[in-house]
């Protein structure tokens, strides 16, 4: 349908359900609106940033029915027991994931806070998704009893109720810089939250071994001698609530975590099924000198490090850009796709000649590549995949011009549609694309240092 037909429909200001229609008569998606006419008129406005499953949608629709409530609420059951009955295909495809809540660490207020969120903006660090919202109040409250944290925005004249039983520091009342605070405090919070217990628990042990050593120095009593064993005593304490943790909240796992955002990625993508081998390239050099290019890999949405290739460019400097460039890697890359019995065979020979430097020379066939870069980017990836007579879907992302600090917002560019697509920052399909991104760029900056080091010396 086009929006002139939409327009002549006698579509009420009211609220309540709307159902899309196929030329079939299937229904094909159910929404809820507290203004029917406002809502469904907004999926054919110029400005709407619709994802490709959505495009996808509207040139489906032939026919839209509603049904008025008495209120939003109304509306808001009566979608939902619709979608239930009917299952609409467009309804999985685009579902807004409203059970996701994260834990967010606000490091641009004057007190870092560390709270729970179903919202994400452009500040802050966001950590999530928890399974649910008792699992995140959980263990926020278990941190809390490792790393007592303030949950004032701003230093006052007095210290908070917190201070008064042990459970903040005093940064509120300026007891406590800034600078310590975010080192004893927001710093090991960020790390535990990253996943990375490891580092915080050698830390703990490190510094407790330094504690033992000083102890030997101070006679048994003194006062300097009770300070170190109550500070042992402390991060002892500190380090078995870190297992406890872990034992008992109920966070998702990062692996699972990642098998979800494939899962989401599909859907965004409206790919006819998972994406198992994702690739994502970048480009790096300096005017064009020790050029480099990269491949990472990412199996079931996490990294496949054993996959990651890197490519020195062999175009010479001042003879190409960075678009040449991504078309030689590209190139190179292409010809190595093969068979299942061609890899199986690359294989066999590098086992049968295992002190081969050479790589084998057949890689499987990417379900979907990601490139660094916009339109021109992508269009270079295109104009290679038809040379190499490939159908591999390929998106490329980019912060846009002059838009390269991290509060930019990423964009989307897909094949055949003119304008860029913004994923909210929420998105997990947007948090696997950046995670094959940044990869691809961490890999790519890392060769290219490495040659330039190699010339130097």
């Amino acid at each position: 349908m086009k929006i002139e037909s939409v327009k002549k429909l006698k579509i009420p200001k009211l609220p309540g359900v709307y159902k899309f229609k196929d030329k079939t008569g299937k229904i094909i998606y159910i929404g809820k609106a507290a203004s029917l006419r406002s809502r469904i008129l907004s999926y054919w406005r110029e400005s709407a940033n619709h994802s490709p499953a959505k495009y996808s949608m509207l040139k489906k629709i032939e026919k839209i029915e509603w049904q008025e409530t008495d209120s939003e609420i109304e509306a808001l059951l009566l979608e939902a027991n619709l979608i239930k009955k009917y299952q609409p295909r467009y309804n999985v495809a685009l579902r807004d994931d409203k059970r996701h809540i994260y834990i967010k660490i606000s490091l641009e207020d004057e007190i870092p806070g560390v709270f729970a969120t179903r919202q994400i903006d452009k500040s802050g660090r966001y950590f999530g998704p928890f399974t649910s919202a008792e699992a995140v109040l959980e263990t926020l409250k278990s941190i809390r009893k490792i790393w007592p944290y303030c949950e004032e925005r701003k230093i006052k004249n007095k210290s908070c109720f917190y201070y008064q039983i042990n459970r903040c520091p005093g940064i509120c009342a300026g007891r406590i810089s800034r600078k310590k605070y975010m080192e004893k405090v927001i710093k090991p919070i960020i790390l535990f939250l990253e996943g990375k217990k490891n580092i915080i628990i050698k830390n703990y042990e490190l510094i407790i071994k330094n504690y033992d050593k000083e102890l030997k120095s101070y006679k048994v009593e003194s006062v300097k001698y009770d300070e170190i064993i109550n500070q042992i005593h402390l991060l002892k304490y500190q380090l078995l609530n870190i297992k406890k943790i872990l034992m008992h909240a109920n966070v998702l796992g990062v692996g699972e975590k990642y098998a979800n955002d494939v899962v989401e990625l599909a859907k965004v993508l409206g790919l006819p099924k998972l994406p198992a081998r994702i690739e994502g390239y970048d480009i790096s050099n300096i005017f064009g000198k020790e050029a480099t290019g990269s491949m990472a890999v990412f199996s079931g949405g996490e990294p496949n490090k054993n996959e990651y290739r890197k490519f020195k460019i062999k175009i010479g400097p001042g003879e190409a850009d960075d678009i040449r460039m991504l078309k030689e890697v590209l190139e190179r890359r292409f010809k190595r796709v093969g068979g299942v019995e061609e890899i199986k065979s690359s294989k066999k020979n590098q086992i049968q000649n295992p002190k081969s430097k050479i790589p084998n020379f057949f890689w499987p066939s990417p379900d979907l590549i990601i490139i660094d870069g916009g339109k021109g980017q992508l269009n270079a990836a295109l104009s290679e995949l038809k040379r190499a007579k490939l159908k591999i879907l390929v998106i490329a992302i980019s912060k846009g011009e002059g838009l390269r600090s991290a509060l930019a917002p990423d964009k989307l560019f897909f094949p055949g549609e003119k304008r860029a697509l913004e994923l909210p920052l929420a998105s997990p399909a947007l948090h696997l694309i950046k995670r094959v991104r940044d990869e691809a760029h961490r890999f790519a900056i890392a060769y290219h240092k490495k040659l330039r080091a190699k010339k130097i010396f």
